[in-house]
């Protein structure tokens, strides 16, 4: 394949607790007045933009290109492996729990469900914003379980959200984002959330959202939580975070570098702008763009503006 950027075409997803930031700051939004709380940037199941034949998927484009555009470190399977998405929070998230791998697939009956690993890049963190994060030191799962209704919330541990923050989410965290964020997710190509408590209010549609509690339960109960790993030697800019499903790094000013044919590379520009060159060809790249280096490219430039700032994602070695 021609190793080039990749552009998707986006998915907005209205959300009950989202906003209108996502399109004052990047100009997203459907014109109908709903709250966006997602924007779709990197999925198996998102059009390729401009790739000359209408309707083309990027899991599609996976399947016809393969090691050119994933690499040798993209694990085997039918799906693009990660999903990239911003996320504008005016209010809280339901307090939720993700499967990991093994239980994914206990629960849904699916031998090829993956779980949900995550990773928040805060962008943009109101003063007194704050997230949940795991549980305060002494709590157990038994005390959620008999945990009624707004009580859940005295066994959660709360911690400030900050901007340029990344928080590592592995499967079996309970966790929830709080109002006043603007950040970028990072995770497994999995949508399955289990909900504890949704704060008592109600859906985009009327009725309350669903709860999950005995799935829930056992998402914190069975699930393993992977911690981080070391930072690869190959970085080209600020390290932050590498786990078993991706690593995460954040650029500034300018950067040269070749995927080296490893891994495809997610690219995040998370403010300002600047000009993106892969083999020569060069395009202008600015704030909220989510662009798809591919892992057979031969070489890559990335210039910034002064202030500007970029989310490099790859895939980590097989362990």
């Amino acid at each position: 394949m021609r190793a080039r950027p990749i552009r998707l075409v986006r998915r907005l997803h209205p959300r009950v607790w989202g906003g209108d930031l996502l399109a004052r700051r990047f100009g997203r939004g459907p014109g109908t007045g709903a709250p966006i709380g997602e924007s779709w940037e990197v999925h198996g199941a998102l059009e390729v933009a401009g790739e000359g034949e209408p309707g083309l998927t990027l899991d599609e484009l996976a399947r016809r290109s393969g090691e050119a555009l994933l690499g040798r470190h993209c694990p085997p399977g039918r799906t693009f492996p990660l999903l990239v998405k911003w996320l504008d929070c005016r209010d809280w998230l339901s307090v939720q729990v993700h499967p990991d791998d093994a239980l994914a697939r206990s629960l849904t009956g699916d031998s090829t469900a993956s779980g949900k690993t995550e990773c928040w890049y805060i962008a943009e963190a109101e003063e007194g914003a704050e997230v949940i994060h795991g549980l305060v030191p002494g709590a157990s799962v038994a005390d959620l379980a008999q945990a009624r209704g707004r009580e859940i919330l005295r066994f959660l541990q709360r911690r400030p959200a900050l901007p340029d923050q990344v928080l590592y989410t592995p499967a079996g965290t309970v966790h929830a984002l709080g109002p006043g964020i603007v950040l970028l997710e990072v995770q497994q190509s999995s949508d399955l959330t289990y909900r504890l408590y949704d704060w008592d209010r109600l859906g985009l549609d009327a009725p309350p959202r669903p709860l999950h509690l005995p799935e829930a339960l056992r998402c914190l109960r069975d699930s393993r939580p992977q911690p981080p790993g070391e930072f690869p030697v190959r970085g080209v800019g600020q390290p932050r975070l590498a786990c078993p499903h991706f690593v995460l790094e954040t650029v500034t000013g300018s950067a040269n570098w070749s995927p080296g044919g490893l891994s495809v590379e997610i690219l995040a520009v998370v403010r300002g702008e600047g000009h993106l060159e892969v083999d020569g060809e060069a395009e202008g790249i600015r704030a909220g763009e989510v662009l798809l280096v591919p892992a057979s490219a031969g070489g890559v430039r990335l210039e910034l503006e002064a202030g500007g700032l970029v989310v490099r994602v790859r895939l980590p070695e097989p362990s």
